[in-house]
């Protein structure tokens, strides 16, 4: 039986929101991982890109790639876990997030555009 897609879109939605609601939670691991994320977003060195995943912005120190990497770790599971869940693709779950987490980036931070190239919100 096909779904109508006003049915699939709603959702996707509700994954988005419980997703994003996840990744806030959780896969920033505590305070002082938040802390060191919400520093490096709002010097410029890491920002949100268009498939749900942080990035450096420019050339990064250790400290900055251990952090990016930890972070997408944790959010690349959570996405797979949802794609395994809806019976969705990994690029599907990763475009609709990563839309999401552009859009509530904070005013300054660097985000991706739909070309891939850096700029600030």
């Amino acid at each position: 039986m096909l779904r109508p897609m006003n049915w699939i879109k709603r959702q996707i939605g509700l994954i988005v929101v419980l997703l994003v609601v996840a990744i806030a939670g959780a896969a920033y691991s505590g305070p002082a991982r938040a802390d060191a994320l919400d520093a490096a977003v709002r010097s410029g060195k890491v920002g949100e890109t268009t498939r749900g995943y942080i990035a450096p912005v420019s050339k990064s120190n250790a400290a900055i790639r251990n952090l990016v990497n930890s972070i997408n770790a944790k959010r690349r599971a959570k996405y797979q876990s949802l794609a395994k869940k809806h019976k969705m693709s990994l690029g599907q779950i990763e475009a609709v997030v990563g839309k999401r987490l552009i859009e509530r980036a904070p005013k300054g931070a660097y985000v991706q555009n739909s070309s891939g190239r850096w700029v600030r919100k």
